[in-house]
């Protein structure tokens, strides 16, 4: 919105508001009745009509409306995702399994003849018979080899086909079709497999006949043999040493370790489950049995399918994985149950189910609008002659309808706009005295807004004490807590201003010489009593003085405006100056209590919230203590000298004291790239380049304002912030630049912030200088009073050679009255002490 207009809006604003406020609750005409209104007569219909009852249609149509479950829709896309990420556990689990492969030895180290290969075999040997005769013997030219290969469950090396189960899972079992390249030393090359409990049989030729086992199972390596053997065979049978083959896998806590790191969701006994049954599976894929981890995948599938087709929403999905884990899906392993297993699989489906539907909200819309649509309008019959709604009774929106359908209400004359424009005159009067004689409110749309607001209010407080006034005592009106809001919130003659205008408001809404007598005076006690520099026990004092004025302002009203007779006169003073007491007091407290609100809705600095932050309990000097206590001790300090510097020419000592103290609050960001908080430790600055460093000092007035507001400090206390060091060069690392480079941008080395603009910053300004410049001085030569005053004046000399001083509206005879401010401080800070004899550090 443009500025131009901002102050037209507020000052018209309060003027509907305020006339809004005063006429709440009389007898407005007919179109402006409301639910809940009272009725100033009784109605009755001048004509028949059919009135719906709108209350009661809309009630049904909500109610039917309110019946229609939620339509939701199928998500594919979250169903694909717990499929695949219980596919990638399981794949994770089976890929975690296997050891690495060890290096293959065999018994022998000649080779494997190739299918080329030949041999001469022996010649026959001639024998002589009895009969002197000599007779050919011939060797046997084929010879049966056998062998026998086992699976060795516990890789132990032996075969034990009956282990029992308390130690290894299964026993040793013979390796069906296990295939064994065969290659004699004369002849082609055989294949053969071994039989189903796991013995070899094979007829090979004479000789030397080399075995492999080849293409062996999938994790298993050899335990006790060689897959490749040599042997002569120069018998009719030949036998090969047996070969067992062991499961390679990893040890179980290893698997887990990795599964854990992995999928940190799922519990580790499910992981640990996971890892005993992929580990197995080496041996039963080796037993030609279904693996397990196949098993539990196939369970986890169809236990989901089930869910998704049951529909999983976000709000049963907990419900559902609470079912699951109370209940595991049924399963068997190697034909015998397993809960391990069971439990795994439950925890696996409650960990990745996600919801598969969700709701539709158009289609929900939809049906609702549907189901409100089929219910009929509720009507109601009237008659001319009816009884629509007896006087003092509450109006429903049914009997305003009948009212105006039936011509209840006809003859009504309408409000006139008297009202109106003397509110208008007084808003449109307060405004020229403002921009004429308070231009820092008017020029304020914050200040504005919050004038107007109050004037609205006070109608409000008019209204409503005119609406009890009868069951209770005009005494009620609650004049004393706008005197505190108006006198606090702004100043004094606001809170003068304040009570004229209530008077006005309050003869407008009553027509009452005794109500608006009370109404000024009541906003006028207090206000001799608080002002922007009492303490806080004025504050609490006001409370009660207050109150007791109120009292005697309600006693002698009813005394002079009473109705009563001599003898009820007494009585009615009494009454009048309690009820007096007790709503200054109630009403008091409550603007006390609401005092935080105005303050923080409308940024404004009040004395109460000025005390609350030169409490040293603040949170944000509490941080300060905490993180750069040499900065905390240098901002009470500057504090001190500022509050001094203030007093001595009348400007707010609190406001100073208060910026002073939050002045540096950036500074607990790095505290140690700060001089006054580095205890024992090297200066960081020496190691950093003068940009860098100047950075760094110039990042705490940024961060300081960040923390400001993150801490609730008002703008006005936050300017301190922005404009301790104005828009000064950092003297000192530019210097250092110079020197190190020959020339350097000023502009580099200048701070955050802009020159100080009021009294009270520029003497935080020249405070916060004055106090640096003398710690370090002093920490070397004798604090005397002319060192003192020597240094105060060159500190504050060169801030206005700099032109740091110049947006402050400060005089020359002002600033010699806060040169004389910090001079005596500073010797009473610095004061001499008595060295007593034999006293440490005498």
């Amino acid at each position: 919105m443009k500025p131009v207009l901002v102050k037209p809006l507020i000052v018209l604003s309060s003027i509907v508001l305020a006339w809004g406020a005063l006429t709440y609750g009389t007898d407005p005409p007919r179109p402006d009745l409301q639910p809940g209104d009272v009725a100033d007569r009784d109605y009755v219909a001048r004509r028949s009509a059919q009135v719906v009852d709108q209350l009661e249609t809309e009630r049904r149509r909500e109610e039917a409306a309110a019946q229609v479950e939620t339509i939701t829709r199928r998500v594919p896309e979250n169903e694909t995702q717990v499929y695949g990420d219980v596919e990638e556990l399981i794949a994770a689990v089976r890929a975690g399994v296997l050891a690495p492969e060890p290096s293959t030895t065999t018994t022998s180290t000649e080779p494997i003849p190739t299918a080329t290969t030949t041999t001469t075999t022996a010649p026959p040997t001639t024998e002589a018979t009895e009969g002197g005769e000599a007779s050919t013997t011939t060797q046997p030219e084929q010879a049966l080899l056998e062998g026998f290969v086992f699976v060795d469950v516990d890789g132990d090396g032996r075969f034990e086909p009956e282990a029992p189960p308390e130690e290894q899972w299964r026993p040793d079992f013979g390796l069906a079709n296990a295939r064994v390249s065969v290659a004699p030393a004369s002849g082609p090359r055989l294949s053969a497999q071994t039989l189903a409990d796991g013995t070899l049989s094979v007829t090979v030729p004479v000789g030397r006949v080399t075995v492999e086992l080849v293409d062996l199972p999938r994790g298993l390596v050899p335990s006790v043999g060689s897959p490749v053997q040599t042997v002569d065979c120069m018998a009719e049978d030949c036998m090969l040493e047996p070969v067992g083959l062991a499961p390679n896998v990893r040890p179980i806590d290893d698997q887990v370790a990795d599964l854990v790191a992995e999928f940190p969701l799922l519990d580790e006994s499910t992981l640990r489950t996971l890892a005993v049954l992929a580990t197995q599976d080496v041996v039963r894929e080796a037993a030609g049995q279904e693996p397990a981890l196949d098993v539990v995948l196939l369970k986890i599938n169809e236990t989901l399918t089930e869910l998704f087709a049951e529909g999983v929403t976000s709000q049963n999905v907990n419900d559902i994985k609470a079912r699951v884990r109370s209940d595991p899906p049924f399963f068997n392993i190697d034909g015998e149950r397993n809960d391990d297993a069971r439990e795994a699989v439950a925890d696996i489906i409650a960990v990745f189910l996600v919801p598969n539907r969700v709701p539709d909200e158009n289609a929900t819309e939809q049906a609702r609008e549907e189901a409100r649509a089929s219910v009929e309008p509720v009507v109601r019959e009237y008659e001319a002659g009816d009884l629509i709604a007896r006087q003092g009774e509450r109006l429903t929106s049914l009997q305003i309808d009948a009212i105006q359908q039936t011509g209840a209400a006809a003859g009504e004359n309408l409000r006139t706009g008297a009202m109106a424009a003397l509110l208008a005159l007084l808003v449109g009067t307060l405004s020229f005295y403002l921009s004429r004689f308070r231009p820092q409110v008017w020029s304020d749309p914050r200040m504005l807004a919050l004038w107007a607001l109050l004037i609205v209010l006070g109608a409000g407080a008019v209204r409503v004490t005119g609406m009890v006034a009868d069951r209770w005592s005009w005494y009620v009106f609650p004049g004393v807590a706008f005197g505190y809001l108006a006198a606090v919130l702004f100043d004094n003659r606001m809170g003068t201003l304040m009570a004229l205008s209530l008077g006005i408001l309050t003869a407008v809404g009553t027509f009452d010489a005794g109500a608006v007598t009370y109404a000024v005076l009541s906003t006028l006690a207090p206000i001799g009593f608080v002002s922007k520099v009492s303490s806080r026990r004025a504050f609490r004092n006001s409370v009660i003085v207050s109150s007791a004025a109120a009292a005697l302002i309600a006693g002698v009203t009813a005394w002079f405006f009473g109705s009563s007779t001599s003898d009820g006169l007494l009585a009615e003073v009494g009454v009048a100056a309690a009820w007096g007491f007790g709503a200054a007091m109630l009403s008091a407290l409550v603007a006390l209590a609401a005092m935080p609100f105005f303050e923080s809705m409308f940024d404004i600095t009040t004395t109460l919230r000025l005390l609350e932050l030169t409490d040293r309990n603040h949170e944000a000097l509490q941080l300060l203590q905490e993180r750069a206590f040499g900065t905390f001790n240098h901002s009470l300090m500057v504090g001190t000298l500022a509050d001094a510097a203030a007093r001595a020419i009348g400007a707010n000592n609190l406001l100073a004291r208060a910026a002073a103290y939050y002045h540096d609050l950036g500074k607990t960001e790095n505290p140690l790239y700060f001089i006054e908080n580095q205890f024992g430790v090297p200066n960081p600055h020496d190691e950093l380049d003068p940009e860098e460093s100047a950075e760094i000092i110039r990042r705490h007035v940024v961060d300081g304002v960040r923390l400001a507001n993150r801490y609730g400090i008002p703008s006005e206390v936050a300017e301190g912030i922005l404009t301790h060091h104005g828009d000064g060069i950092m003297r000192y690392f530019y210097e250092k630049a110079r020197q190190l480079r020959g020339d350097a941008d000023p502009d580099r080395f200048r701070h955050a912030g802009h020159k100080p603009r009021t009294k009270e910053m520029a003497i935080l300004m020249m405070a916060d200088s004055v106090e640096a410049a003398c710690r370090a001085v002093f920490g070397e030569e004798e604090p005397s009073p002319d060192a003192i005053r020597k240094v105060v004046d060159r500190v504050i000399e060169e801030k206005l050679q700099d032109g740091q001083l110049s947006e402050a509206d400060l005089t020359l005879a002002e600033l010699t009255r806060i040169k004389k401010a910090f001079i005596d401080t500073l010797v009473g800070h610095y004061h001499q002490r008595i060295n007593y004899p034999n006293f440490p550090g005498s």
